[in-house]
């Protein structure tokens, strides 16, 4: 089987695509996952939808903003925290290494959780497939998280001056709510797109 890769290009048009068709919905179930990650057990359900909800958006499915708290999602619970465990302390020793291992890392297994339940592997399997799936697309993937970091962080920044200068709180708490959903609403996008592109890499 020919391994396909990312293109930078492509990536940014079908998230935008994705992005552009879905904000009303993905925009919805992030705030409600934002507004109520504070409640236990609820929390873990929501948390694991959010994550999913890029697997969603690919398939093109109509996203259900009330969908994140579905208790079909903590039925995952085990193996979604037991998948996060096995690449969290990795992860974070290959951070020590110069920053550079921990972000290669942390793109190999970018789609671990998406393998774990949409292909129903075992989270060994999922990592393992994840790595396989992104081989010759880390350094897109890298470029595309740069352009959008560094893009979403020249907005929030800028709006942050602004709220400064009018200096009222609850306004301020509302932009910058609203700019941390939408970012997390364009980010989702931009993993659709990057499941769509790699998830037939692995049998």
């Amino acid at each position: 089987m020919e391994m396909k890769k990312l293109d930078f290009s492509e990536t940014f048009k079908d998230a935008i695509t994705i992005g552009v068709k879905n904000a009303p919905s993905v925009i919805a179930a992030v705030a409600l996952f934002l507004v109520t990650i504070w409640i236990p057990y609820i929390n873990i359900g929501t948390f694991i939808a959010i994550t999913l909800l890029p697997t969603q958006l690919a398939k093109g499915e109509v996203i259900n903003p009330l969908g994140i708290f579905d208790s079909k999602y903590r039925r995952y619970m085990g193996e979604f925290l037991i998948t996060m465990g096995l690449m969290v302390i990795p992860t974070y020793i290959a951070f020590l290494f110069m920053f550079v291992p921990g972000i290669v890392l942390s793109l190999a297994w970018s789609l671990a959780y998406y393998f774990l339940i949409e292909k129903g592997k075992n989270p060994i399997e999922a990592i393992r497939a994840s790595n396989d799936a992104t081989y010759g697309s880390k350094w897109t993937m890298f470029a595309v998280a740069l352009v959008f970091g560094v893009a979403a962080a020249i907005v929030m920044l800028i709006f942050s001056a602004i709220c400064g200068m009018i200096n009222v709180g609850f306004i301020t708490f509302v932009v910058m709510f609203a700019l941390i959903v939408i970012v997390m609403s364009v980010g989702m996008a931009i993993s659709a797109s990057y499941w769509k592109q790699l998830k037939d890499n692995v049998a």
